[in-house]
């Protein structure tokens, strides 16, 4: 009978001692605190001076940095004007265009957060933009460059390969296209007025090019 209570007992104690530890709430810690928030200190460019050849072109990248110099990774994408766009275009990627002798200088902004900060490229340009180009199709089913630019009154010439390929415009302003460029030849067209021509080649989906006169 002694054995029997005391092995009662201990069953009891073992129960008593699984259920224990009522108090843990069985809650999880708290999630970590947000990271701080930068704050636009800076913003630096690539290049601060830029001298290139009318016709030819390059792009400005742009870094930013907080109040106490760590980069930015992740900012708002810039903004970029020419104070002589008839010197040196530029587009929203920050790619200068060189378009005749001069002087320019393109204006960088970045706005984070309600803060904006600015810098400047200053620009030369010399020479004048070329009145010939040449487009190539000896590579593929590509234009090769598929972006040229020549002066007012240029002329463009596509040479083509072993391929037939067609060369359609899409802008109003255009010389005519080229319905048939025959394999093994040149064909040849002059632009009148300026603007971006862009055109395709009707045979081959996703062969495009762009011819650009100022």
């Amino acid at each position: 009978m002694k054995v029997t209570r005391w092995a009662c007992v201990a069953v009891t104690s073992a129960i008593i001692g699984c259920g224990g530890g009522g108090d843990d709430d069985g809650g999880t810690n708290p999630p970590p605190p947000p990271p701080p928030t930068q704050t636009l200190g800076s913003i630096t460019t690539s290049v601060t001076n830029l001298s290139i050849n009318a016709g030819s072109s390059q792009t400005i990248t742009v870094s930013a940095f907080d109040q106490s110099g760590a980069a930015i990774t992740n900012f708002p994408a810039p903004s970029f004007t020419s104070t002589t766009a008839t010197v040196a275009e530029v587009d929203g990627s920050g790619t200068v265009l060189a378009l005749q002798a001069g002087n320019s200088a393109i204006n960088v902004s970045v706005t984070m957060a309600g803060v904006t900060r600015t810098a400047t490229v200053n620009v030369t340009v010399t020479g004048t933009l070329p009145l010939q180009a040449n487009v190539s199709t000896t590579q593929g089913d590509v234009f090769t460059p598929n972006k040229v630019i020549v002066g007012r009154g240029g002329q463009v010439t596509w040479t083509f390969g072993a391929t037939e390929h067609t060369v359609v415009f899409s802008t109003a302003g255009a010389p005519a296209g080229i319905t048939s460029g025959g394999v093994s030849s040149s064909v040849s067209r002059t632009f009148a007025q300026a603007g971006n021509f862009s055109y395709v080649c009707t045979i081959h989906a996703g062969m495009n090019g762009q011819v650009m006169v100022r």
